[in-house]
């Protein structure tokens, strides 16, 4: 039984609708039972996975996502790589490349101490064990780059420490030539690493033996995928939307029964994407949802599409064999707040179709 989780397909209201001028999304609408979830509590990443109420920082989640099991006492701090020019800091900068990337691993390493250790993991993001319990102030890259550098320095236990690896790495990227070129390029340099979202690793359920069957979660989302791992969930890296090879996906999901694959439309929120999202809803509906659709009639398999809006409120389609548990409902924002769809417990979802 695939799941497909599309996050913010939905507009916030009927205005910036893209899934009713989808030809897959209707088609979802008529051949399915339509029922409607709203995220009152808790974090849309934890209920998806079937937690009800569980709060994790982004650190332990990132090292987890990462393939690290620390030792205890440890703090699991995220990574974000940053740009800063005097004072000023920019989150908002190009992805490394395959070239950069492969300085940029083999500089940070000499950030590294005998007791704290990056962990490279993604594009922009990575990883950090500190091998000791500490207390801490720290900023996400939003703030930073709000207030400044200096007024967002970590503050707390032997911040001195965590200071002086901030210093550092602007020392050690700042001129490298990767960073030179961009310079003449006009592209923002990637020069600051920014640790934040720190916390030790905690015990959660185990998901896995709960349900009976190791579901395959496919996410761009290093969060999702960390709460798989610690969840015991089988969790597979998912490139970003617009790098997603459909063909591959769908190949997959039809040949791995017990998976989601969760896709973050976010990034299209707003009416001045709205083209942009349209254009990639809809070949997602040709690319996938076509396709997973088609072989559903074919396999007699169940199929579950889960939309949400910007808010992580969202509907579930649940498409099954038995034309009778079939409703009337469209596949969109309308569900949402349609008074006769019945409603469900997002946490609930793969117990529900286990």
């Amino acid at each position: 039984m695939p799941i497909v989780v599309l996050q913010g397909l939905f507009g916030s209201d009927e205005s910036e609708s893209v899934a009713r001028e989808v030809e897959a999304f209707r088609l979802v609408g008529t051949e399915s039972s339509i029922q409607k979830f709203f995220l009152r509590e808790g974090s849309f990443d934890s209920a998806i996975l079937g937690h009800e109420e569980l709060q994790l920082t982004q650190g332990p989640l990132t090292v987890a996502a990462l393939g690290w099991d620390p030792p205890e006492r440890s703090t699991e701090f995220h990574l974000s790589l940053l740009s800063t020019f005097e004072n000023n800091i920019s989150d908002q900068l190009p992805t490394p490349t395959d070239e950069e990337s492969q300085v940029l691993k083999q500089e940070l390493q000499k950030l590294n101490t005998k007791a704290m250790t990056i962990l490279f993991g993604e594009g922009l993001d990575h990883g950090l064990v500190w091998e000791k319990r500490v207390e801490f102030l720290t900023h996400t890259p939003q703030e930073a780059a709000q207030k400044g550098l200096k007024e967002c320095m970590p503050e707390g236990d032997f911040e001195n420490d965590l200071r002086r690896m901030i210093d550092d790495s602007i020392n050690i990227l700042s001129e490298q030539e990767f960073n030179l070129r961009r310079a003449d390029k006009g592209i923002k340099p990637i020069n600051l690493v920014w640790p934040w979202g720190q916390g030790e690793r905690q015990r959660v359920p185990n998901l896995a033996l709960k349900m009976g069957y190791p579901w395959r979660i496919y996410s761009s989302s290093l969060a999702i995928r960390g709460l798989s791992r610690l969840s015991c969930l089988r969790a597979e890296r998912l490139p970003f939307v617009d790098r997603l090879d459909l063909k591959k996906l769908t190949q997959s999901l039809k040949h791995e029964l017990h998976s989601m694959a969760i896709i973050d439309l976010s990034s299209y929120a707003g009416e001045e994407r709205l083209e942009e999202k349209a254009y990639k809803s809809d070949e997602i509906g040709k690319g996938l949802i076509q396709p997973l659709l088609d072989w559903q009639r074919e396999s007699k398999e169940s199929l579950v599409i889960v939309a949400t809006n910007p808010s992580g409120d969202g509907v579930i389609a649940n498409i099954q064999s038995k034309p009778s548990e079939r409703d009337d409902f469209p596949f969109d924002e309308r569900a949402i707040t349609e008074r006769k769809v019945p409603e469900l417990a997002l946490s609930s979802l793969l117990t529900m179709l286990d």
